[in-house]
């Protein structure tokens, strides 16, 4: 017996890349949602979006690095895992300014350090979700995607007044 299957409705997919202090960033809206917020190589669009949502997004990014805003206010693809969204909703709540170990985020979601860095590691959200906020053990960097990632860590995390001391990764 074989299921008759409905094509799916094409989802309205819309991307802008834009420089930022740290780089350029390439924000994907799709479906009514934030579906990607990336560090990317490529050089900033040359047109303004046009999709309301995707404007709202450059704005609130923008809004960010101009120290005009510590939080953002957009809707977000679902993440991938239900243990993925909690890792989020932890990140989400650091405090613009301080950061949170890897160790003990994995404390309060009864989990261990390296599933919390690896759920960072998937993390597609970079800004939305501030990933940058979470340390290792010690205060060492720990990761942000390369090595020159870790670079944009440390600026970002310098960038929202966090006092602490990096020793050397």
């Amino acid at each position: 017996m074989t299921r008759a299957t409905r094509a799916r409705p094409p989802v309205d997919r819309a991307t802008a890349t834009i420089d930022t202090p740290v780089g350029p960033v390439r924000i994907t809206v799709a479906g009514g949602v934030v579906a990607a917020v990336d560090h990317v190589q490529d050089p900033p669009d040359d047109a303004p979006p046009t999709d309301k949502l995707l404007i709202e997004a450059v704005r609130q990014i923008e809004a960010y690095f101009a120290g005009e805003r510590r939080r953002f206010d957009l809707p977000m693809a679902p993440a991938a895992s239900p243990f993925q969204e909690r890792v989020r909703q932890a990140i989400i709540a650091i405090p613009y300014g301080e950061a949170a170990s890897y160790g003990g985020l994995a404390h309060i979601l009864n989990s261990g350090p390296r599933a919390v860095g690896q759920a960072c590691g998937r993390n597609d959200l970079v800004l939305l979700v501030p990933c940058h906020r979470v340390i290792g053990a010690g205060g060492t960097l720990g990761g942000y995607g390369s090595t020159s990632g870790l670079e944009r860590k440390r600026w970002l995390l310098e960038f929202e007044g966090y006092p602490g001391k990096f020793p050397s990764n």
